[in-house]
């Protein structure tokens, strides 16, 4: 399975952004195409870690810092 080059969830046929993919749904806007701010992709990050890991705010802060350097998108 693939995975977003923006967040790092797991994409497929439903999650996979229709303009491009290498993108999920949530980092593509699938009306414009325009991706999501490094601060949008983080802030959602977070909130998934904490609604669907049961994380702590502060351990989802951190699993989304040390994560998003690690994606293609975020590599600098």
């Amino acid at each position: 399975m693939n995975q977003c080059e923006s967040c790092g969830m797991p994409i497929d046929e439903k999650t996979t952004s229709k303009f491009d993919d290498m993108y999920c749904i949530h980092c593509q806007d699938q009306q414009s195409g325009e991706l999501a701010s490094k601060e949008q992709v983080r802030e959602g990050s977070i909130n998934a870690a904490m609604q669907f890991m049961g994380k702590t705010i502060a351990e989802a802060e951190k699993m989304a810092d040390e994560m998003m350097p690690k994606l293609p998108r975020w590599r600098e």
